[in-house]
């Protein structure tokens, strides 16, 4: 009469597709695990009214039947337990079939002194070794189950424990284990038997409890058993109390006890079985309720509370007790100490990654430097300082001179090398109060919120660049373009973008100058990026506002003029009058607007083709999208991709990105990583205006590529001259030996189509066929022919084709 059943513990976590099966499962269906210890309570209700009604004969039957089947069905529910689980689990369920076969055994003996021969049962006899096996059994197969991970975990666990084993043997000494030790017995042997009890009880129940207060295992089978053994141990105790005073008989409430417990381990096997069968049925998360995390303490608490009681009815705690208890105080204040230890470690790692996270997000990670992101912050800073106490300001903008033929000569490692002296350098030059940062590629910035002496530093700056550097064992003269920004105290304040923007147009005046030199911003200066100061700002509203427009233009098979699909073109226009991409896009980009562009264009492209793709009936239409350099190397991109994707409900293989030659350049390893997770997204990638960038073939083969679109300069002549035409044609022949589809850019003219099908081109793309049109003026059932008045429909493509 004796121990624990064992716990069940959790599969992993359960997934999203988990938690969505779970969801869609009936009510019904979730709760009917509770329908079978609720039966079963039941029938062990009926089982004690119909004793109570009994005859003395009838009931002694009953009693000795029912204790028998208990533990049988338990033992049955136990192995079919272990027969649905692999490993660990199996072997504890395992041993708790055996523990629960070992006490029906043992009731087996009972029963045949009892109702065959019709004699008391000797206490000890073989059918104690029978009882006995329960605790031992139990005991390691609780030890079986998956432990927990980590040092601090399973000290926790081992603490809490040892903990619950000192309580619950205080509270059984003062209520039956300690009479049962004065009373002694009729020899050492039976002495020991009686003793074997009660500490079998609390060595299992304690492990039963802690289990229940670990995370990640199901709390439904470890309440159940916990309760098991809680109706085991009251049982137990009981029964060693009156049988030291020879006062038990059999047929009493004490022995429903022994019945609820092993009915109760039964209904925690059938549910564990019935767990690992369903696959619907996901695993517990993990968590537990705020009363369950108290457990460890609650014995604690009631042993406290009982040898308090005993004392005020005069009873002093012995020798036993007060050891008990102060060792599990003293368990309970390491353990606490453990704890207190274990979050310090965790809130130190929390903000050692707090720092690291904060310093990635503000920083760059080959420099060191700070990032735009801190930059712009910190410009936006010193320029409300102008504003309310005019303190002078300066920001210079530097350009390495020549640094791609640092990348294409030495290679990019010896790039990254040049880039972190350069960083040293500048850092070394300027003063602590100064903001030094790297806004990508070679370009660096510096505030000086002191601005005072502007020139004198930006002069300094220009001069280190002049000493040698030492890269890849050879000594490098490297030079810098740099463009300086003031602002005195009785200057307008402007806005940090037109700011911004001066610094860039003046290091662009020195590059234009001559390079490695500095240039002064004044209101004079028309360079390329003077756009800058007069579409910055209405483009950074258009953006944000989402009025840029999307034009789409066909790309056709030249074989019979079907469309494949579509390139999505942005298109935007100030106070009705167009302004032509080559002009906004790299305001844009100088802008920090490239990446909220590219996800707009992304978003309504994919959008417009799920529209498309519906009215065709089918995913065959694809939808091009130009994603510049800069975005080639950001990692979130992948991401982005698979989101408007998932949300416009296409098949990835239906988005195209295109990318130019320049985004292999820069930083080929980095952008060769998102091109790799793009293919595993499943999107389609092709590079732009192939022949006009300067990416070698080797980079070319390792980027997961499907198609290559040839720069309409290499088209524009091929049908007028011949080395045009041979040019052309030894592009397809290699884009064809490299597995490639080839696109043909800037048809224009029947004939130049009619040469490139013959050259072996498959798709063509221009004017031939189609102008950049708004989606609402696109049929995309629109055949196009290739030859003769080809902007003209040939014919349509039913719906359903």
């Amino acid at each position: 009469m004796s121990s624990t059943p064992a716990v069940q513990t959790p599969r992993p976590v359960a997934s999203v597709a988990t938690d969505t099966a779970r969801r869609a499962l009936p009510a019904a269906s979730r709760a009917q695990p509770w329908i079978a210890p609720a039966l079963a309570m039941l029938a062990v209700c009926v089982l004690g009214i119909v004793q109570l009604r009994s005859g003395e004969h009838v009931r002694l039957y009953l009693d000795d039947l029912a204790q028998l089947a208990a533990p049988a069905l338990a033992a049955a529910c136990a192995t079919w337990a272990a027969l649905r689980h692999r490993n660990r689990l199996r072997a504890a369920w395992a041993l708790i079939a055996l523990a629960s076969g070992g006490w029906a055994g043992g009731q087996l003996i009972w029963c045949w002194y009892e109702l065959v021969l019709g004699s008391e049962t000797p206490f000890p006899s073989i059918a104690d070794a029978g009882y006995l096996t329960f605790a031992a059994g139990s005991a390691v197969g609780l030890l079986l189950f998956p432990a927990l991970r980590g040092r601090h975990g399973r000290m926790r666990w081992f603490l809490d424990s040892c903990t619950l084993v000192c309580a619950l043997f205080a509270v059984s000494w003062s209520t039956s284990l300690g009479a049962v030790a004065h009373a002694g017995g009729d020899g050492t042997f039976a002495f020991a038997v009686s003793l074997a009890y009660p500490i079998g009880d609390i060595l299992v129940l304690s492990m039963a409890l802690s289990a229940l207060c670990r995370p990640g295992a199901r709390i439904r089978e470890l309440a159940l058993l916990s309760v098991a053994m809680i109706a085991m141990a009251v049982a137990d105790s009981a029964f060693t109390y009156l049988n030291a005073i020879d006062a038990y008989r059999t047929g009493g409430l004490l022995d429903l006890g022994w019945v609820v417990a092993f009915v109760l381990l039964a209904v925690a096997g059938w549910n564990a079985a019935s767990s690992a069968r369903r696959a619907a049925a996901p695993a517990d998360s993990g968590t537990r309720p705020a009363a369950v995390t108290m457990l460890p303490y609650l014995p604690l608490i009631v042993a406290a509370a009982v040898l308090a009681v005993r004392y005020g009815m005069g009873k002093a705690p012995d020798g036993v007790e007060l050891g008990s208890m102060s060792i599990a105080l003293g368990l309970l204040l390491l353990r606490q100490y453990l704890t207190v230890r274990e979050n310090r470690d965790l809130i130190d790692t929390l903000a050692a990654r707090e720092a690291q996270l904060h310093r990635q997000a503000f920083h760059d990670l080959l420099t060191g430097l700070a990032n735009r992101a801190l930059f712009s912050d910190r410009v936006h800073h010193a320029l409300e300082l102008h504003r309310r106490d005019s303190r002078p300001l300066a920001v210079l903008f530097c350009d390495l001179d020549d640094f791609k033929m640092v990348n294409d000569t030495l290679g990019h490692g010896a790039g990254d090398e040049l880039l972190k002296q350069v960083a040293v350098r500048l850092r070394e030059l300027l003063r602590p109060g100064d903001t030094v940062a790297r806004l990508g590629g070679d370009e660096f910035a510096v505030l000086l919120e002191h601005g005072n002496g502007a020139i004198a530093v930006a002069e300094r700056l220009v001069d280190c660049f002049s000493q040698p550097v030492d890269v890849a064992d050879l000594s490098l003269t490297v030079r810098a373009s740099i463009g300086l920004a003031e602002l005195g105290p009785t200057d307008l304040t402007p806005t940090a973008d037109e700011l911004l923007a001066h610094a860039d147009i003046a290091m662009y005046a020195a590059k234009r100058a001559g390079k490695g030199r500095l240039a002064r911003w004044h209101a004079g200066m028309t360079p390329p990026n003077a756009d800058d100061l007069r579409l910055r700002q209405p483009l950074t509203a258009a953006v944000t506002d989402r009025r840029i427009e999307f034009a789409y233009q066909p790309i056709v098979r030249l074989a019979d003029g079907s469309v494949l699909g579509y390139e999505a073109l942005a298109r935007w226009s100030v106070a009705g009058q167009p302004i032509s991409p080559a002009r906004f896009i790299p305001v844009a980009q100088r802008a920090g607007l490239l990446g909220q562009l590219t996800e707009q264009v992304l978003d309504d492209a994919t959008a417009q083709l799920s529209q498309w793709s519906r009215r065709l009936g089918h995913d065959r239409l694809r939808i091009g999208v130009n994603v510049p350099a800069m975005l080639m190397t950001d990692p979130a991109l992948p991401a982005l991709v698979a989101r408007v994707v998932d949300r416009n409900r296409l098949q990835p293989a239906q988005l195209v990105i295109e990318i130019t030659e320049d985004a292999l350049v820069e930083d080929f390893e980095a952008a060769r990583r998102v091109a790799l997770l793009l293919r595993d997204v499943g999107a389609r990638l092709c590079i732009d205006d192939f022949g006009k960038g300067y990416s070698s073939l080797v980079r070319l083969q390792q980027i997961p590529l499907q198609s290559l679109k040839i720069d309409k300069s290499f088209i524009q002549d091929i049908d007028r001259e011949p080395e045009a035409e041979r040019f052309a044609a030894a592009l397809i022949a290699l884009a064809g030996d490299l597995g490639l589809d080839v696109v043909a850019e800037g048809i224009e003219r029947a004939p130049q189509a009619a040469l490139l099908r013959r050259l072996g081109s498959t798709f063509g793309q221009g004017f031939l066929f189609a102008r950049p049109k708004f989606a609402g003026q696109i049929d995309p059932r629109t055949n196009y022919a290739d030859s003769g008045d080809c902007a003209a429909p040939r014919a349509e493509v039913p719906v359903d084709a």
